[in-house]
């Protein structure tokens, strides 16, 4: 038994650093053998143009903000823009480097919310409605690359099986999700486990946890967030608007990482080779896709004629700009965060302007 607190600490860094080390291991798989050529491609590189890559990811973020407030407020939730977007980029970056499926973004919001007075069961419907549309709208732009292509070079090859192949998977997942959240069987039955889940994650933040009792709170919560959503679905085009903004902030990160090492990319090319790297970041078990984005990547557009050395590079500055940039802002971001709880009297006062559940309080222990 002396054992048991040793043998669970070594399973949680197993589960922390076990991807981790997956994902730098094909990286370096794949740039080692290619250095020669990621060197003369940086030697000859013109830099001026990753400006414009660092501000399209300012934008990005900015867009992702917007997306969850603007979820929030449809939900009857009204909190500072900045706070909210600064929770945006906290959720997404802990995502990148913690692998959990999702899960981790989820809950690591559910808890800063809830430090604002948002219900879990809000904060719950807020994230499955976004990240149903960003599968969406990732699957919008997967077609998008693959009727482009086609138009390009009229032939059912490998690379349209491929397209093809992750509008299934992206429509799939988006449906499945879809179907998870609005069935009430289904939704009886994941609730529990994504309760369970958040319960960890904040415990990982907190210490505390949510009472196993107040369950059927968050039950009801997530009843009624969905109850809301449908209510006021004339409301989301804004919401969808926000989030294809990001998306296309996403793709011009790209695009100007690819002027930066010298090539200029037609929009077929652009969006084909973006889109099936982005499929990459939905294996669960990597952290951010981290290395299979940049492996699908580099595949994608030196099959369609960019040479290896600068496709490589280009698609690791995507990574720097999209990823590891934001992911050092979080940091002190979510210091900042944590600043300004020590202002709020209670973590769980009220913003809903809806009666009922979400006028209630969610004690902790």
């Amino acid at each position: 038994m002396s054992h048991t607190p040793l043998a669970k600490r070594l399973r949680k860094q197993l589960a922390v650093y076990a991807p981790v080390a997956l994902s730098l291991g094909i990286l370096l798989w794949l740039v080692y053998p290619n250095l020669g050529e990621m060197s003369k491609t940086i030697r000859n590189s013109q830099p001026w143009w990753l400006l414009l890559s660092g501000c399209f990811a300012v934008s990005s973020y900015m867009f992702m903000g917007l997306t969850l407030w603007e979820v929030l407020r449809i939900l009857g939730i009204r909190l500072p823009l900045l706070e909210v977007s600064g929770i945006a980029i906290v959720s997404t970056t802990v995502n990148y480097f913690v692998s959990s499926a999702g899960i981790s973004g989820f809950a690591t919001r559910a808890h800063l919310l809830g430090k604002r007075g948002v219900p879990y069961g809000a904060s719950v419907t807020s994230s499955v409605v976004i990240t149903v549309l960003i599968y969406l709208a990732l699957a919008v732009i997967v077609i998008e690359g693959a009727v482009l292509r086609f138009m390009n070079a009229p032939a059912f090859d490998t690379g349209m099986l491929q397209s093809l192949g992750g509008v299934v998977i992206v429509l799939g997942f988006a449906f499945g999700l879809t179907l998870l959240f609005f069935h009430h069987e289904l939704r009886a039955v994941w609730a529990r486990r994504l309760f369970v889940a958040i319960n960890h994650v904040i415990f990982f933040f907190s210490k505390k946890e949510i009472p196993r009792e107040n369950f059927n709170k968050f039950e009801s919560q997530l009843d009624e967030g969905i109850r809301t959503i449908h209510g006021r679905k004339f409301e989301l085009p804004k919401v969808v608007g926000y989030v294809f903004c990001d998306w296309v902030s996403n793709i011009l990160i790209l695009y100007f990482a690819f002027k930066a090492v010298g090539v200029s990319l037609g929009a077929a090319t652009l969006v084909a080779g973006f889109a099936f790297g982005m499929l990459m970041t939905i294996i669960p078990i990597l952290p951010g896709g981290l290395g299979a984005m940049e492996a699908a990547m580099t595949a994608a557009f030196s099959g369609m004629g960019v040479a290896t050395g600068q496709a490589l590079t280009a698609s690791l500055l995507f990574r720097f700009f999209y990823y590891l940039l934001p992911a050092f802002a979080s940091v002190l971001v979510y210091w900042r965060l944590r600043f300004s709880e020590a202002g709020l009297a209670e973590p769980s006062r009220p913003h809903s302007r809806h009666k009922g559940h979400h006028d209630r309080k969610i004690h902790r222990q």
